[in-house]
């Protein structure tokens, strides 16, 4: 595969840098820039329990040593650890933010060994160094409250080469029992005429000249290299070693050999892992500062530790072998959200499209629990009725489908029969039940408009369904741009089975789709066989017009599928959502049911029923108004219409309009929603996690990053604004922030371009 888009920026990076070779440097030159440049993309050092410097009495003398300490009440298993650097460079200074991600990750007691460097000291004088700091490791551990009972080895590069000649000697001398050796893509074999080898000869990377460097300097003479305590690879007998986890990385000149070594392990019957990492470089391991995969790769050596120093070992779940939607980058942004709001309760958030809670008083739920409850007794249904009613599981499609069938007619102009419509926790549920009831195979896709809610992509992810996504235009989805979609994935021999949007106020976007475009997408649903999945949770909160029908209110042909919640109008605690189905089925014997009643066989198998309880209350809710929902919500929608026409007015004095161009304007721009509670800024900086945490850091403000609602490359110069929790005096303060924010951004970005340039 290409390089990792990370990769390849860094790649950028030395380029514009004009970054020396370190084979091209003296050795001390070529040392300080080596540890430099570590550092530099290790990312900050994580804090551990407790550090101690120490020495320990080497074959020639003392030999530096530091030793990691977790938190928490040993004993802790042990981890020798030797850095990288082609036995040349390096020091344990080098190896730090390995040592302590892995002391945390893995809970064990790491200690970093500074052995000899060549060509000062040749080999093998780092092999016997880290030999007599195996044995020292398991007389000292339980001073440091380790336990040498659980022993392991590890190291990258030329660390890895080292850690596995240690485990060869320890076996052959009775040495030290070792229960683990991490090879981090190790040297295995002097001159070896590997495809790897030959093909990585990029001057920016690690290359095949760098390995001769480094193996010029540690050998006194190239026979030493057929040693096994040169080349592991050329051991006699692999057998009866610890079990092994190899990690290469694809543009390594050391692949092949690596690999090798792991193969030759299994050959003998050793216990090996091995994984390789695509897109990646030599040195991909030390640089979780800056790349995903050396973070995914310490979280796998921290796995691979844990369950190998176990005292009993616990079942312990590696990522990459559970269902792929839990690696979406997408979860991640959100939990990084998440952390992010979580690490900084002081800053003022546009980043939440949460209810403002001004509306929620506690004495609201006993209220429509007892009006609820005084309509099923004027129902006639006597104490023993009611009770089963609410603490039983009850009706699969819901008990409170009446009433929703009422406020759909009422408010949206929706005749529908109550059967039609499926109660369900939340509408993330009615999300999931008509995703898995229409899409039957791998041919079918579902089309999103794009950017789209991370609900409706993270379900079908779950699902294992195809997402295509129709970019939008200024107002939504445009009819020629679904049709293209659709036709293109027919030519590709793929069925177009459904649409989901939200034509009024969209997340993330904020866009409606005007009259005539919701006529023409149920027209072209009819000529593609398309369904429509329309959801809908903004639509009372107009700021400006009228409402605007539901695609559902126009539906003649059954096209659509309405997706509801009373998430925004009434409050989200309660998790009630629903579904109308009410598309005709054709059963096998010729009879016709709703689609409503094959939704029920999938809820039996998942929720079982939505909670009575909250049913109640919500039904109470809609008693009390008479099922005329819109009405009720009129201080909310003005609250909205408010809160959204303040972060428009504050975005205006914060960033004139008529200097948004030109060489001395801001660069900012956003839309102007006609409700809701979301609008997008158009930003002149990158915005990333990143940006997002130096915002909330430095400035107090948060935001959501647009390119998170993306399904391919797009947002990243815009964030989205939530305004509908905050008060008129959050959102200037806040808007204020956010142009300091941007400011120091635009000055950082400058500033950075001119050091590139430079």
């Amino acid at each position: 595969m290409p390089f990792d888009p990370q990769v390849q920026a860094m790649r950028a990076a030395k380029a514009a840098g004009a970054v020396r070779p370190l084979y091209t440097m003296g050795i001390d030159e070529a040392r300080a820039a080596d540890l430099a440049a570590i550092q530099a993309d290790a990312g900050r050092p994580e804090p551990v329990g407790a550090v101690t410097d120490t020495e320990l009495p080497g074959p020639d003398g003392a030999l530096p040593v530091r030793v990691y300490r977790p938190e928490g009440e040993g004993p802790f298993p042990v981890l020798v650890y030797y850095f990288g650097g082609g036995w040349t460079l390096g020091s344990i200074d080098t190896s730090d933010a390995i040592c302590r991600a892995l002391t945390n990750a893995a809970g064990c007691v790491t200690i970093a060994v500074g052995y000899r460097l060549a060509p000062e000291h040749r080999f093998p004088a780092a092999v016997f160094d880290c030999l007599a700091a195996l044995e020292w490791a398991a007389e000292q551990a339980p001073e440091y409250g380790g336990d040498p009972a659980r022993l392991a080895v590890g190291g990258d590069s030329a660390g890895g080469n080292l850690a596995a000649v240690i485990s060869l000697l320890a076996r052959d001398q009775d040495g030290p029992a070792i229960s683990a050796q991490l090879l981090v893509y190790p040297n295995t074999d002097h001159a070896s005429a590997t495809a790897s080898m030959a093909e990585n000869d990029d001057p920016l990377f690690f290359n095949h000249r760098s390995v001769d460097w480094y193996w010029n300097h540690y050998l006194a003479d190239p026979a030493d290299g057929a040693d096994f305590k040169a080349s592991p690879l050329r051991a006699a007998d692999h057998s009866g070693l610890p079990p092994a986890l190899v990690i290469t990385a694809e543009y390594d000149p050391l692949r092949d050999e690596g690999e090798a070594y792991a193969a030759k392990l299994a050959e003998a019957g050793t216990e090996v892992e091995l994984s390789r990492y695509d897109g990646v470089v030599h040195g991909f391991f030390a640089m979780s500062g800056v790349l995903d995969a050396g973070r995914k790769a310490m979280a796998q050596a921290a796995g691979f530790l844990r369950r190998r120093l176990a005292p009993q070992a616990p079942v312990l779940l590696r990522q990459d072998e559970l269902h792929g939607s839990l690696s979406d980058p997408v979860l991640d942004a959100m939990n990084f959200l998440n952390e992010v709001t979580y690490r900084f309760p002081e800053a003022i958030s546009f980043a939440p499209g949460r209810p403002y809670e001004g509306f929620f008083e506690v004495e609201q739920i006993d209220e429509y629990l007892r009006r609820y409850l005084d309509r099923l007794a004027e129902d006639g249904l006597d104490r023993d009725r009611v009770r089963t009613q609410l603490f039983q599981y009850g009706r699969t499609n819901g008990q409170i489908h009446q009433l929703i069938a009422r406020h759909l007619a009422n408010d949206e102009s929706i005749e529908v029969p109550a059967e039609s419509v499926v109660v369900t926790a939340g509408c993330q549920e009615a999300m999931l039940l008509a995703l898995r009831a229409l899409c039957t195979g791998p041919g079918d896709v579902l089309l999103v408009s794009s950017p789209a809610y991370v609900g409706i992509t993270g379900a079908a992810r779950v699902l294992d369904i195809e997402i295509a996504p129709v970019p939008e235009g200024p107002d939504g989805l445009e009819p020629a741009a679904v049709a293209a979609v659709a036709r293109e994935l027919r030519a590709a021999g793929k069925r177009p089975r459904a649409l989901y949007l939200v034509p009024d106020f969209a997340n993330p976007s904020g866009t409606t789709l005007p009259l005539e475009v919701r006529r023409e997408l149920l027209a072209l649903a009819g000529e593609q066989d398309l369904l429509i999945l329309e959801d809908n949770p903004y639509g009372f909160f107009v700021r400006e017009g009228s409402p605007l029908p539901t695609l559902k209110s126009l539906d003649t042909a059954h096209r659509v599928l309405y997706l509801g919640s009373f998430a925004k109008t009434a409050f989200p605690g309660a998790r009630v959502g629903y579904l109308v189905a009410d598309q005709p089925v054709l059963g096998a014997d010729g009879g016709r049911g709703l689609l409503a009643d094959q939704l029920s066989k999938i809820k039996s198998m998942t929720t079982v029923n939505t909670s009575a309880v909250s049913q109640a209350v919500i039904g109470g809710m809609l008693i009390a108004c008479d099922c005329k929902l819109r009405e009720a919500n009129a201080p909310a929608v003005a609250h909205y219409r408010n809160a959204l026409e303040t972060l428009l007015t504050e975005l205006a004095k914060a960033f004139p309009v008529d200097r948004q161009d030109g060489p001395d304007g801001h660069g900012v721009s956003w839309n102007r929603p006609r409700g809701g509670f979301f609008l997008v800024v158009d930003v002149p900086v990158p915005i990333d996690q990143a940006a997002l945490e130096r915002s909330a850091r430095e400035f107090g403000v948060l935001f959501t990053p647009m390119g998170d609602f993306y399904l391919h490359d797009a947002g990243s110069h815009q964030l989205r604004l939530s305004c509908s929790y905050l008060s008129d005096d959050q959102i200037a303060e806040g808007v204020g922030r956010l142009a300091a924010f941007l400011t120091a951004e635009r000055a950082r970005t400058v500033s950075g371009r001119n050091r590139t340039d430079g």
